[in-house]
């Protein structure tokens, strides 16, 4: 790893562990000794825009943003790419998730969340615990912006649900679960490499000098595309099998690799 410009990494199962819901400070001081190299640190999830900046808030200014799973991406609070899903797609997903009596609908937007929540618990779950710049609107099929990713809420848990609205819109939108209650949907065949490669095109800087970690199947194809791809040990089997090179923590490695390159 001599000549690594970007180092990339998953939240939720890699840099956040074990349910964990606050970083480590000790990242903010990694990611600082990262930014004097002029190595750019990237967080790279299917969370908000803005949920990312207040997790990494005491460096928020000086790292890049890959969000909603590839469909945002953000440097310098800029805008760099924006994936559109077509319009009536999206309208008929949102119908049926609302029609769903068991789940509620999240359309997220370029910095805030839109909401139609049917009840108050949902409301409280984003803003609290999964802590969204949420909007509540009167009608979800009309916002005032294009739609991005859209997310059903499943408070059960999603998985009975995955292969249901896999074979309804498969051909039309990429369907991936985004956690226990979540099913993230996306333009068809964007993931978390399509925003990775336009923002390193941004940033010339080449694929192969690049590292991410990542633990779930949705790293699956960032992983893929960077230059030193790295599972966590508490992976999903599929990554884990995929990808040989493994740590405990984010951290400690991003330490590793600063020591080394003090020896270089």
């Amino acid at each position: 790893m001599k000549h690594i410009q970007l180092i990339a990494s998953d939240i939720d199962g890699t840099l956040l562990l074990n349910g964990v819901k606050t970083l480590d400070p000790e990242i903010f001081k990694l990611i600082h000794e990262l930014h004097e190299k002029g190595i750019v640190f990237m967080a790279a999830s299917g969370r908000e825009y803005k949920n990312l900046r207040n997790l990494f808030a005491p460096v928020a200014d000086d790292i890049a943003y890959l969000c909603l799973n590839g469909c945002l991406t953000f440097y310098h609070d800029e805008c760099i790419s924006k994936e559109i899903m077509d319009t009536t797609i999206a309208r008929k997903l949102i119908t049926i998730i609302q029609n769903d009596p068991n789940a509620e609908v999240l359309v997220s937007g370029e910095k805030t969340c839109y909401i139609t929540p049917k009840n108050q618990s949902y409301y409280e779950h984003l803003t609290n615990t999964v802590k969204n710049h949420v909007t509540i609107v009167d009608d979800l099929l009309n916002i005032t912006e294009p739609y991005t990713k859209i997310s059903a809420y499943f408070k059960n848990g999603v998985n009975e649900n995955y292969q249901y609205y896999t074979d309804m819109f498969d051909k039309d939108i990429t369907v991936q679960i985004g956690g226990k209650c979540w099913l993230d949907c996306a333009p068809k065949d964007v993931n978390k490499s399509t925003g990775f490669l336009k923002l390193l095109s941004y940033l010339n800087i080449p694929a192969e000098n690049t590292v991410m970690f990542g633990d779930n199947d949705n790293d699956k194809q960032i992983l893929q595309a960077c230059g030193y791809p790295i599972a966590m040990e508490t992976a999903v089997p599929s990554i884990y099998k995929l990808f040989p090179n493994h740590v405990n923590t984010v951290n400690e490695a991003i330490k590793t690799f600063l020591i080394n390159q003090k020896k270089l």
